[in-house]
């Protein structure tokens, strides 16, 4: 008898006497079952980009690139570090531009959001986890490869320092590496269409925050 034929003896042992399989046999079963990977998610129809688009509509892809810019903007600042905004001192406007998030809006649709540190995004039919893999391309300033360890430590950080952070996250219960470039945020149960959304713009909230004060001003929104 060869460890294949034991496996599966046991496994009819089982089945026979109705018992439930143990949690390693259901996890692995879990895990090996085929996985649906999007390049985007939408909560509204279908998106309107295909799988490996090289840019949305609205951007020049062959737009000059360097220079400064400069933009209006009431009151100062004496901070640099988002994942203290709101806590601490006052937040540069702006800063955001240097961190990227897992997801990125598409401007041109209701609700469509497609990868960016992320290269695709998977999901239970109930929405009580999401699974993100990353782009092998994607690095840090120093040309280290973004890990799932990477994004585990900044959701942590903004979840425990961020009360705005906080708020957007409670429903999240847990989040591990499931993958040399995975990594899956499980929720308490709750059944949230928006937990891509949500998980996938860890500074979204911010995001919001800096286009009002840039309406306010008559300014341009950024984008």
């Amino acid at each position: 008898m060869n460890r294949r034929s034991l496996l599966t003896s046991t496994l009819l042992i089982f089945a026979s006497r109705q018992m439930a399989l143990p949690d390693w046999v259901s996890r692995a079963e879990a895990q090996g079952a085929s996985a649906t990977w999007r390049h985007g998610v939408t909560k509204f129809g279908d998106l309107k980009y295909p799988v490996g688009f090289k840019s949305f509509d609205y951007v020049n892809p062959n737009a000059p690139k360097g220079g400064a810019a400069s933009q209006a903007v009431l009151g100062t600042y004496d901070n640099f570090n988002m994942v203290v905004a709101g806590i601490k001192g006052t937040l540069a406007v702006g800063i955001d531009f240097v961190y990227d998030t897992l997801l990125v809006p598409s401007l041109d649709e209701v609700s469509g959001v497609y990868g960016l540190i992320a290269e695709a995004i998977s999901h239970p039919d109930d929405f009580t986890s999401v699974t993100f893999r990353l782009r092998a391309e994607a690095k840090w300033h120093d040309g280290k490869p973004v890990t799932p360890d990477d994004v585990i430590f900044s959701f942590d950080a903004f979840k425990k320092t961020s009360p705005q952070a906080a708020a957007s996250y409670r429903q999240i219960t847990k989040v591990e590496k499931t993958g040399d470039r995975e990594v899956t945020f499980t929720s308490d149960g709750t059944k949230n269409r928006n937990l891509p959304q949500i998980i996938g713009h860890i500074k979204q909230w911010l995001l919001n925050q800096i286009r009002v004060i840039l309406l306010q001003l008559n300014s341009v929104p950024i984008r």
